[in-house]
């Protein structure tokens, strides 16, 4: 498939005879699957495999999804360890100043004095705030996801500012 994809899901196995499947979560919108009619899943061999959702059901914190043509334990076997995706154009909108990991990793980092820190290599998400891991020339710094120290993100030119408090660039 040549479109961009996103994963949403990852099929753990097989529940009943019936074809349901057990899914591990890897969104924040678990209520995406309700609007679903059909996911992309990528196996870990073969070519990805467009399937119609029968019926979705929650019970947190996992999803369990049943596909048209697919009605019993042997057809859904197959499934285990596959990944659900959709495409990246049917991503949930966020609030302003909201963005996705994937957008921001990658990114280059900067200061508002213009020293280049590095690129996004990893986002470790915590209790209260996000934290970046910008690798550069210079080492690794962790940047917290804050307004505080995050001044602009513009996606457009791939680029973050930071207005870093005193020591936190110490190596």
């Amino acid at each position: 498939m040549s479109e961009d994809l996103v994963t949403i899901g990852k099929v753990l196995k097989p529940v009943g005879l019936q074809g349901e499947v057990k899914v591990a979560l890897l969104t924040d919108f678990p209520e995406r699957f309700d609007r679903l009619e059909s996911v992309i899943v990528q196996g870990q061999q073969g070519d990805p495999l467009r399937l119609r959702l029968a019926h979705v059901r929650h019970r947190a914190p996992f999803v369990y999804l049943s596909f048209a043509g697919l009605a019993d334990l042997d057809a859904v076997r197959p499934l285990h360890g596959a990944l659900l995706q959709v495409p990246i154009s049917g991503r949930v909108a966020l609030p302003e100043g909201r963005y996705f990991h994937s957008d921001l990793l990658g990114l280059t980092v900067q200061t508002q004095q213009g020293r280049i820190l590095g690129r996004i290599s990893d986002i470790i998400e915590t209790g209260s705030h996000d934290v970046f891991v910008v690798k550069g020339e210079e080492g690794e710094f962790l940047i917290p996801a804050h307004h505080k120290f995050v001044s602009e993100v513009d996606l457009a030119q791939k680029r973050m500012l930071v207005d870093p408090v005193d020591n936190l660039l110490d190596l």
